[in-house]
């Protein structure tokens, strides 16, 4: 092995390599979301909301929030320009979402009812079980390139009248 490709394997492995800059800016987006989740979770039951209502209802405000954040920051330029690819990406990010709800709201559950850990921090330890979930369906789905996802062009393709969207 040359010093060259060590230098590459190094790179590779850094900070530097722009996956790795992508992970890094989704812990950031990510680190958002928790404060919007757990102000939510915490702060609604003292309104007399149900525990498991709060921290549904925070999941997906944050979800919303980290989509808005993620586009325009982690993954940005990686997604087809406009207002339609935008939303189709908000629908495939969504759906990537809802197995993390369900995990993450699973867990609440598990973790404050079951094992009686309180909300504060049966809540961060419920929203880590999406977190690798989250990061790999979004880059290799939500932010994919084009010929490598269902695109929103390609779904139009398909369902148009003109026969001329069949599958190839």
């Amino acid at each position: 092995m040359s010093v060259l490709d060590s230098v590459r394997a190094i790179r590779e492995r850094s900070l530097f390599h722009p996956q790795n800059k992508r992970l890094a800016m989704y812990i950031g987006v990510g680190l958002v979301g928790v404060a919007i989740n757990q102000a939510i979770t915490v702060g609604l039951p003292r309104f007399g909301v149900p525990v498991v209502v709060a921290g549904l209802l925070a999941r997906i405000v944050s979800t919303l929030s980290n989509y808005a954040m993620n586009d325009s920051l982690t993954w940005r330029g990686r997604g087809a320009a406009g207002f339609g690819q935008w939303c189709w990406r908000g629908v495939k990010y969504v759906a990537t979402r809802l197995v993390g709800i369900a995990i993450g709201t699973g867990g609440l559950v598990f973790f404050h009812q079951v094992l009686a850990i309180p909300v504060f921090w049966a809540n961060p330890l419920s929203i880590a079980l999406g977190f690798a979930w989250g990061f790999g369906a979004s880059e290799k789905w939500v932010w994919a390139s084009e010929d490598s996802s269902l695109s929103f062009e390609k779904i139009k393709r398909m369902l148009s009248p003109s026969g001329e969207g069949k599958r190839e």
